[in-house]
């Protein structure tokens, strides 16, 4: 067979030597989450020919994007309910079996394929939020003739795809693991005293490091119940939005027993970085007037926010009071979020409530 490759002297398309389905693992039948997230992928091999199969004829791009998917029994175009792409997302496409949760490694190719002789591939990734088994087949529509995978000569071409009830995650789906002190150090207080007498006024400067720690939570869905976390989308909190920030993602500037507390949602968000609460400075003069004593200080500190990234992450910032009554209550934020696992499953929106400087809980809405 000869190959035309020069548009001026093609010829027209008779015939397809090739023009049948598979799932990117290879087999014929598949299964996914109805959860409008988990693709699984098709690959489409064709080969395009002159009459009697004298000519290879290599498809455009264009041609190759004009392929479709078709529900084999109604002969429609997948749309509406089952949709699908030439662009895979990030969730995993193999459906799990007893309890794994890693991806097949599968080399997807490209849509094309370097030998002439060698079918060129079409890539499509399948996705839906409706619970059935469906059949699907290809078509495509070249120099004004309709070819099907599964016509007399390519008879049987066709795939059969499952599609599952999804995982919803709820407050009760969850469990928490907690890490304590991942890290500690000590933060500086300046404290300035300036003494007034009839000679005027003295100062002195002295410096107290106080002990900060920082402790990390982890909600992860219960054994047997789902899978990793792959993202989370998180809302409410101080400072969503600007991770340059120290406030970034923290929602509390609490007091108890004159410590500091700062709580810290960060999701599946892993970076070393600078969080904390703002400068403060605070000045004490007694009745008499003779004296002030200043305190200053900054509660900030360079942490990794978490090692994981499978998992709802948490963290906890303490620092240790210096004196009474130097660090002040300010309301708590609500944040709320909302994550999907490797497969795309999705939970409810989870806010998270504050019960004391030390605990949460979860409360659905």
């Amino acid at each position: 067979m000869n190959t035309q490759q020069n548009k001026s002297f093609s010829k027209e398309i008779k015939g397809l030597p090739t023009f049948n389905l598979v799932l990117s693992d290879g087999s014929m039948n598949g299964e996914l989450f109805a959860n409008g997230n988990m693709q699984v992928g098709i690959i489409i091999n064709i080969r395009a020919a002159t009459d009697n199969n004298e000519d290879i004829v290599q498809l455009s791009p264009e041609q190759l994007d004009s392929i479709e998917l078709v529900n084999k029994i109604t002969r429609e175009k997948l749309s509406g309910e089952w949709e699908y792409s030439s662009e895979p997302n990030d969730y995993f496409h193999q459906f799990p079996r007893s309890g794994t949760t890693r991806e097949a490694n599968v080399s997807y190719g490209r849509d094309t394929a370097n030998d002439d002789n060698e079918p060129q591939l079409k890539i499509y990734w399948l996705k839906t939020k409706k619970i059935e088994t469906i059949e699907i087949i290809a078509r495509v529509t070249l120099d004004g003739k309709t070819f099907l995978s599964d016509d007399s000569h390519h008879k049987g071409s066709h795939i059969v795809v499952t599609s599952h009830r999804p995982i919803i995650y709820h407050a009760d789906s969850l469990m928490l693991q907690i890490e304590n002190q991942v890290a500690y150090g000590t933060y500086e207080v300046k404290e300035t005293v300036v003494m007034y007498d009839i000679f005027g006024t003295h100062s002195s400067v002295t410096y107290k490091y106080p002990n900060w720690t920082q402790n990390n939570y982890y909600l992860i869905p219960k054994e047997g119940n789902g899978f990793a976390v792959h993202d989370v989308d998180i809302q409410n909190t101080i400072n969503d939005d600007d991770p340059l920030q120290y406030n970034y993602r923290r929602f509390t500037h609490h007091t108890k027993g004159d410590n500091f507390y700062l709580w810290f949602i960060w999701g599946t968000y892993s970076a070393k970085r600078t969080a904390g609460a703002a400068y403060r400075s605070l000045t004490l003069e007694p009745m008499s007037h003779s004296s002030s004593v200043t305190r200053e200080a900054t509660p900030q500190e360079e942490i990794l926010t978490t090692p994981r990234t499978d998992v709802v992450s948490f963290s906890r910032l303490y620092f240790e009071s210096p004196a009474v009554n130097f660090w002040v209550d300010k309301p708590d934020q609500i944040p709320k979020f909302k994550f999907r696992d490797i497969y795309g499953n999705e939970s409810v929106f989870l806010k998270v409530i504050m019960d004391n400087a030390d605990s949460f809980h979860l409360q659905e809405g």
